[in-house]
């Protein structure tokens, strides 16, 4: 299972599963959705990500990284 923690940013990816959570809600409401492309634009120093979809960018902590499967777009 290869997740958002394990890329090198600039990525593009296709989310697959998003893991149980209590953050899941409001990711599905940002429109981090199973099957969206998304691009990990950068990793911060703490271990954080800045990922876009379409126009919007999310700032998402490791763990929430941890949570999101990706594979190949």
């Amino acid at each position: 299972m290869r997740t958002v923690r394990h890329l090198t940013p600039p990525a593009t990816v296709r989310l697959g599963r998003l893991l149980a959570g209590p953050e899941r809600p409001r990711l599905l409401e940002l429109g981090l959705l199973p099957g969206t492309v998304v691009r990990v634009l950068t990793r911060g120093a703490t271990g954080g990500f800045v990922l876009a979809v379409g126009d919007t960018r999310i700032a998402i902590d490791d763990g929430t990284a941890a949570g999101l499967e990706v594979a190949d777009a």
